[in-house]
């Protein structure tokens, strides 16, 4: 599939997702179904972040067992929001992080 296709892929998997924001190891895993692979996901991803479609969030856990896990959130940036559309996806992005996190270290102990 091309990057445009991978574009379109990835906004239908981020408009499945009853909060809109997901894990983007989600987003990859529902690409595969599609061919997508992991070059045309990331192009795709930029462009759609390019084009102001997409917030992705970059966050960071200390914990060594995550060291090369990839924890980015991504939203769809509903523009039916006008001017707090992009506070809404961030909104969105942080409560799928703080639920995950949330139950990671209720559930994880290192050692």
């Amino acid at each position: 599939m091309d990057v445009s296709g991978a574009k379109l892929a990835m906004i239908e998997a981020l408009r499945q997702h009853a909060n809109r924001a997901r894990f983007m190891t989600e987003v990859a895993a529902s690409l595969r179904r599609f061919n997508v692979g992991k070059e045309n996901m990331e192009r795709a991803l930029g462009e759609l972040q390019a084009e102001g479609v997409v917030i992705v969030r970059d966050n960071f856990c200390a914990d060594p067992h995550l060291a090369n896990v990839d924890l980015r959130v991504a939203a769809l940036v509903d523009h039916g929001f006008g001017a707090e559309a992009h506070a809404v996806a961030l909104h969105e992005i942080d409560l799928a992080w703080n639920k995950w996190l949330g139950e990671y270290l209720a559930n994880h102990r290192c050692g």
